[in-house]
């Protein structure tokens, strides 16, 4: 008995061909793009921001450091990695 079944991945092979599916695909990294970017810089952003509330800020009030000895947790490396 046969069944229907290939037909369908040959369907599917057309709508990834076509023109309507392209075009979505072209839109999307259209669109994508530039909204990673912009994510991907908010996220530096509010990284430096941290960076002066805890590091810059304590010394302009006048304390030696920050609390928890002014480190980002973050951006310290072990102490091998510095040669």
């Amino acid at each position: 008995m046969s069944t229907a079944r290939p037909a369908e991945p040959v369907r599917l092979a057309d709508v990834l061909k076509g023109p309507g599916y392209l075009k979505t695909l072209l839109l999307s990294g259209l669109v994508g793009i530039p909204v990673s970017l912009v994510a991907f810089w908010f996220l530096a952003g509010i990284h430096e921001l941290q960076h002066a509330l805890w590091s810059s800020l304590p010394h302009a009030f006048g304390r030696s450091s920050a609390p928890g000895g002014g480190r980002c947790r973050c951006c310290s490396y072990p102490a091998s990695w510095s040669g």
